[in-house]
């Protein structure tokens, strides 16, 4: 049965051989049909199955697409962050920079009796207040040396060695400054508190003193030159007890923003 099967087929497939090399009419005819039939159904076909073909290809680009924009977006971003810092930065190098250039002037002017040194510590602690700067003995520096920023009086060296010196501020409790108040012949002693504002002391309540007053070195105390810029009066008191008045005096200087100083040779 299976030769018998075996042998048809090959009958039929020399059949078809012969109507295909002899370009049979009725064979070419029939072949073209079922051709044609065959691609009116194989096309659709192909067609539904090659939209999710390129729709994943159109996925794939889209993905890749966004991968780009995304890593674009991150440098545009990385950048703009760049120029807003330096853009932050721009201010404080100009204070920077008019700051030095009047600390530099103060030198130029004063080339014998003026040594500039940078802050490079602190202790603003409750009470003991003081910086440490960036110059010592090999400087010049010496203990009890006035200490200045071009807006008045910081305090004085009072511990100095080869490359560095602790200057005690107005502010500390141990700090005293024979002051007047500029204009007037008011006279007092200008003491740290260990906190921001100063108290004026020994002022008689009927002295000539009132808040917005000035207040400058009197150059009696043998630390500070005369004429020298301390501080501004905020308040006074004469109604406490005593003979003298409650006064408080916010100094020049900013204490905890201190760049660079000058020492004053003596």
């Amino acid at each position: 049965m299976k030769k018998s099967v075996v042998i048809i087929v090959a009958i039929l497939i020399l059949v078809l051989s012969f109507f295909a090399f002899t370009n049979t009419p009725f064979f070419v005819k029939a072949y073209g049909s079922i051709r044609n039939g065959i691609s009116q159904i194989a096309g659709p076909a192909l067609t539904v199955i090659s939209k999710p073909a390129h729709a994943i290809k159109n996925l794939a680009i889209t993905y890749t697409d966004l991968i780009n924009i995304k890593k674009e977006n991150m440098v545009l971003k990385k950048k703009l962050d760049d120029l807003l810092l330096e853009n932050q930065k721009i201010p404080e190098l100009e204070k920077e920079n008019k700051r030095l250039k009047t600390v530099l002037k103060l030198v130029e002017q004063n080339p014998n009796s003026l040594i500039a040194a940078r802050v490079i510590g602190e202790d603003l602690s409750n009470w003991f207040k003081s910086i440490i700067v960036d110059k010592g003995k090999d400087h010049g520096i010496k203990e009890k040396m006035p200490v200045i920023t071009p807006a008045g009086i910081v305090g004085q060296a009072v511990e100095v060695n080869k490359w560095h010196t602790k200057v005690m501020i107005i502010n500390d409790t141990n700090s005293s400054v024979d002051v007047y108040v500029e204009g007037k012949t008011t006279r007092g002693i200008l003491e740290g508190t260990g906190k921001t504002v100063l108290k004026l002391k020994y002022v008689l309540k009927n002295d000539e003193i009132g808040i917005g007053d000035k207040l400058v070195t009197s150059g009696k105390d043998s630390i500070y030159p005369r004429g020298l810029p301390v501080g501004i009066v905020i308040t006074a008191n004469r109604s406490r007890p005593g003979i003298f008045a409650d006064i408080e005096v916010m100094p020049f200087n900013n204490f905890k923003r201190l760049e660079e100083v000058l020492f004053i040779k003596r």
